[in-house]
């Protein structure tokens, strides 16, 4: 099952280590020692020279802290990085997309390239998405920029073209969503029908779900199901993710006891 997880494409070591960080690490004090970090990448193919470059570098760039105790490193995240990731976490192992209708509907002036650009970075953090250029879509509560001359409508949608659906899931993106739900099924078939995983193997394993999960959900808007083409398979990758969590988490929370000591009640 690990195997089949860390072979659906090249992994970021960066980004396995933010996963780690949002799955294991906050929800037990938000420190973790290289040791610990080292065991759970270990067996899916990490390297320990790339996983100390990864660690080098998110330090660099601020994303991570670094601190010695003795002969050993120990790393959080810097406040700058819970604000970067927070919001993606809560979207994580969230049970249904949050953005809902009623809708909102915004168009904003003709404008220079750059004034557009900033205005697209600041209507996606207020929870929109472009649709085309200038135009937005949003939940009816969704607040917008401070200073944003928008024309605003409110309402539900009466049709939603092909044409949108496809700019919000690309067919790479649902191909890829496609192989990732065929892993997903095999790795719940495997769990229902073998013997259960050892700690540090579930441990390992629920890293890759998450991970492979969160690659995929944060690459597109957090909406519902019939936004998308016809046959989109996100939905149901959702229902495996959770559904393998719950199952993995009790070997692997013995993991972590072992590493971290017990988890705060």
């Amino acid at each position: 099952m690990i195997d089949t997880l860390a072979g659906l494409g090249d992994l970021r070591v960066w980004s396995v280590i933010i996963t780690i960080f949002g799955d294991s690490v906050l929800p037990r004090g938000g420190t973790v020692a290289a040791t610990t970090l080292a065991q759970i990448t270990e067996r899916m193919g990490i390297k320990p020279e790339a996983l100390r470059v990864a660690l080098y570098r998110l330090a660099r760039d601020g994303w991570i802290v670094r601190s010695k105790h003795g002969r050993h490193s120990y790393y959080r995240l810097s406040p700058e990085g819970i604000a970067e990731f927070a919001p993606a976490t809560r979207r994580i192992y969230a049970r249904a997309p949050a953005m809902h209708g009623p809708w909102q509907l915004a168009a904003a002036e003709p404008a220079p390239q750059a004034e557009r650009d900033a205005l697209a970075r600041a209507m996606t953090r207020a929870g929109h998405i472009e649709i085309a250029p200038g135009l937005y879509l949003g939940s009816a509560g969704s607040s917008t920029p401070a200073g944003a001359d928008l024309v605003r409508l409110r309402g539900e949608l009466d049709t939603l073209p092909d044409w949108v659906r496809a700019r919000l899931g690309p067919a790479a993106l649902a191909a890829d969503y496609a192989r990732l739900e065929e892993a997903l099924a095999a790795c719940r078939d495997a769990l229902g029908t073998g013997p259960p995983p050892c700690p540090r193997a579930a441990i390992t394993l629920r890293t890759l779900v998450i991970h492979r999960w969160r690659r995929l959900l944060l690459r597109h808007p957090d909406l519902p199901a019939n936004f998308f083409p016809e046959g989109w398979p996100g939905e149901r990758c959702r229902a495996h993710v959770l559904a393998l969590h719950a199952a993995l988490s009790p070997p692997a929370e013995a993991w972590l006891d072992e590493a971290f000591g017990p988890a705060p009640r």
